[in-house]
C-alpha cells in the first residue's frame, strides 16, 4: 500500500510517500506550496520507483493552520482522488502537538487577531475530543500548554516546545480508528472560526495567495 503524508498547515510544507515498508520524506521545504508540491510528490515518486497513480492512501493535516495552505493541501488531494480513488486521514493540528507532548493537558496554536487554537480532552487514541477559538486572555495560564516552537513567543503561559515531523504524522495516524478514515472527494479544511467556508477550487479566487 503507497500512502503520502502531507502538512501544508504551515509556513513549510512537509510531504512523505511510504511505499514497500519505505520512507521516503521532505521535511519543511522552502517555497511556496502550489509552486513546491507537486514537483514534490513527483520527486518521491520517483525515489520509490511508483507512479502517483499507485497512491492508495494520504494522511493530511487538514487544520488548523495556514489557510492558503490548507486550501491547496486539499485542493490536491480532490485532485488525487479523481485519478485513483483515495482513502484519506484527517488529523488535525492540534493533536499532533499534543501527540508530541504526551504530559500536556492541551495544545495551543496563534489563531491572530488576539485569539488562540485550544485542544483539549485527548481521545485513547491520542488526538483531541475537543477544538475550539478562544480569545487571548483566556487562555488559563496555571495549566501546561504545548505549542509549536517557533510559536512560543507569542504566549505567557507555561509550555511544552515541539516541532512535530511526518514520523509523528504517521505514527498518530496509526493509532487512530479505521472509522475516522473517508474518501478523498470528502475531505475539507477544519476552520475553526465560523466565518470561514471552504470552497471548490474551481469557485475559489483565482489569487491563491492573501498577501
Amino acid at each position: 500500500m503507497n500512502g503520502i503524508y502531507l502538512n501544508a498547515s504551515r509556513d513549510r510544507m512537509s510531504v512523505a510517500l511510504e511505499s514497500g515498508g519505505s520512507w521516503f520524506t521532505r521535511e519543511s521545504i522552502e517555497g511556496r506550496h502550489d509552486q513546491v508540491l507537486l514537483e514534490t510528490i513527483r520527486s518521491l515518486c520517483e525515489e520509490a520507483d511508483i507512479s502517483v497513480r499507485h497512491v492508495s492512501h494520504a494522511v493530511i493535516v487538514n487544520g488548523p493552520g495556514s489557510f492558503t495552505g490548507l486550501r491547496i493541501a486539499v485542493s490536491f488531494v480532490h485532485a488525487l482522488d479523481l485519478a485513483r480513488p483515495l482513502q484519506v486521514l484527517p488529523i488535525d493540528q492540534l493533536s499532533l502537538l499534543g501527540f508530541e507532548a504526551k504530559s500536556a493537558e492541551g495544545a495551543i496554536l496563534d489563531a491572530r487577531m488576539d485569539e488562540v487554537y485550544v485542544g483539549t480532552e485527548k481521545r485513547s487514541d491520542g488526538a483531541y475530543q475537543s477544538l475550539g477559538l478562544l480569545p487571548l486572555r483566556e487562555l488559563k495560564s496555571d495549566q501546561t500548554w504545548v505549542c509549536h516552537a517557533d510559536e512560543a513567543h507569542r504566549f505567557n503561559v507555561k509550555l511544552i516546545l515541539v516541532k512535530p515531523t511526518l514520523e509523528s504524522l504517521r505514527d498518530l495516524a496509526s493509532q487512530i480508528d479505521s472509522s475516522r478514515w473517508i474518501d478523498g472527494h470528502r475531505l475539507t479544511p477544519l476552520y475553526l472560526r465560523k466565518t470561514v467556508a471552504w470552497k471548490k477550487l474551481a469557485q475559489q479566487p483565482s489569487k491563491l495567495y492573501d498577501y
